[in-house]
């Protein structure tokens, strides 16, 4: 078993990677975050505690990214479905500036999402196939921004709309979550680079900000940055290097985000799960490998379970981390067991068939929908980073709506890109060339956040840390 053994919650000492960082619990919209500092003298719970029971003011506010003055002409592939929507929302909010051109394949689908969310009404519907590069090139021109979110992106052979953003000379990100996908993205750097284009893949919530999460973490705790929050020529020597990484998502239900949800789990069901184990590649069964984590107060304890996600070999390759896996689970429990029902019993021709999984989604859509009603659409994201002097943080992401956050999140790489902040190239979210401020980009994510800690010690984030004395917790 791939970390399995390894419990959640434990007799631990309190020695802490990080001192105590400030809880987040604002009121949306102004929302605040704060990243503990690095490797600090061990303290007690009740610092923590006092931390907790700051209120958000006491914060300062959020570094975001600072967007030129001026028309910003974005394009939003599959703008009309409910995560370009969501992310066409949050850009709109944020950027006055922004002329938003939600595309689609057809004048129904745009009314559609106007219906479904009214401050978009000033935006434009803009037809467009991206299977057809003519299509493509014409709602490409003209363009400061192409944000790709036409999912889902498992079982596709190319990369047509980045090839064409390079061509085109437009910045280009995408919310991809399919690993195969984002490695054949990354091979198209050098292109991307002499074009003097930057972009930017995997660039949604999880993976994503959870990327970007881990690497701020291992950057502060790496001597990595400079006061300014910039990066060091050089990290110090002798300082903690990460062992193991470990990404932990928890979803009520379908998090709102419709049938495409459904539809991309099952085709993740279908696939094995590539993970890193002593600095050695593994292949495991999709949706296995059971673990409980605790994403704190408001979610608490939630079994997650292996998939296939590109965070963890791209984790591996930007990091060199030698141990890393990517968990997802969803509530109710019955969804999981279906999934692991699903993964063992249904043939992987089914599995591995886009046509099907739709089918399968659509069908399905009615009885998830109404139990999404009765759960809700919290989302949670923690990260763990285990150090070689075997000291471990954390960080912890939990929002009431996954159909906000994830636009949110999204919104918040665009803010950065049209900021300049990215370098001509490919890059994966965690890399250096994606983000000159990673301190911006968790800001602007940070935005309508329940909870947003990042670089604290495992324990504090629980839901009951429980002082035992002796400076042992459980």
């Amino acid at each position: 078993m791939l970390e399995a053994a390894r419990p959640v919650r434990a007799f631990v000492p309190a020695t802490n990677i990080s001192r105590q960082g400030t809880v987040h619990r604002p009121a949306p919209p102004a929302a605040t975050w704060q990243a503990a500092p690095a490797a600090a003298p061990a303290g007690r719970r009740g610092s923590v505690a006092a931390a907790a029971a700051a209120p958000s003011a006491a914060a300062p506010a959020p570094i975001l990214p600072e967007v030129p003055a001026g028309t910003k002409n974005v394009v939003v592939l599959g703008g009309t479905g409910r995560v370009g929507a969501s992310t066409a929302a949050a850009l709109a909010a944020a950027v006055p500036g922004a002329r938003l051109s939600l595309a689609g394949r057809s004048e129904a689908s745009f009314q559609e999402a106007i219906a479904r969310r009214p401050e978009l009404s000033s935006a434009s519907p803009l037809r467009c196939d991206i299977d057809d590069p003519s299509s493509l090139a014409a709602a490409l021109k003209g363009a400061d921004l192409v944000i790709h979110a036409a999912g889902p992106f498992q079982r596709r052979s190319d990369c047509a709309v980045l090839e064409a953003a390079i061509a085109a000379g437009v910045p280009y990100m995408d919310v991809c979550d399919d690993t195969e996908y984002s490695q054949r993205a990354k091979e198209l750097h050098a292109k991307a680079q002499a074009a003097g284009v930057p972009a930017i893949t995997t660039a949604g919530i999880y993976p994503g900000v959870s990327n970007v999460m881990a690497a701020h973490m291992i950057s502060l705790n790496g001597g990595e940055y400079n006061e300014d929050g910039s990066y060091a020529e050089q990290a110090p020597e002798g300082a903690p290097r990460p062992k193991r990484l470990l990404y932990s998502y928890f979803t009520a239900g379908t998090g709102g985000a419709g049938p495409t949800i459904m539809e991309t789990t099952l085709l993740l069901a279908g696939e094995d799960v590539v993970a890193y184990k002593d600095g050695k590649r593994v292949v495991l069964p999709p949706v296995s490998n059971r673990r409980v984590v605790d994403f704190g107060a408001g979610v608490g304890r939630r079994s997650v379970y292996l998939y296939n996600l590109p965070e963890v070999t791209s984790g591996h390759q930007v990091f060199g981390v030698p141990n890393v896996s990517a968990r997802f689970g969803t509530a109710p429990d019955p969804w999981n067991w279906g999934m692991v029902a699903a993964a063992r019993l249904l043939p992987k021709s089914v599995l591995s068939d886009r046509q099907q999984t739709r089918g399968v989604a659509r069908a399905l859509d009615p009885l998830v929908r109404s139990v999404d009603g009765l759960v809700g659409e919290k989302v949670a994201m923690l990260v763990e980073v285990e150090y070689d002097n075997d000291k471990i943080a954390a960080g912890l992401y939990v929002h009431p709506r996954l159909s906000e956050a994830v636009g949110t999140c999204t919104a918040a790489f665009a803010r950065c890109m049209l900021a300049g902040q990215t370098r001509p190239g490919v890059w994966f979210p965690e890399e250096q060339g994606a983000l000159a401020d990673r301190r911006a980009l968790l800001g602007a994510a940070s935005q309508g956040a329940a909870r947003f800690l990042v670089n604290r010690a495992p324990w504090s984030l629980e839901t009951e840390p429980i002082q035992l004395g002796l400076g042992f917790y459980l």
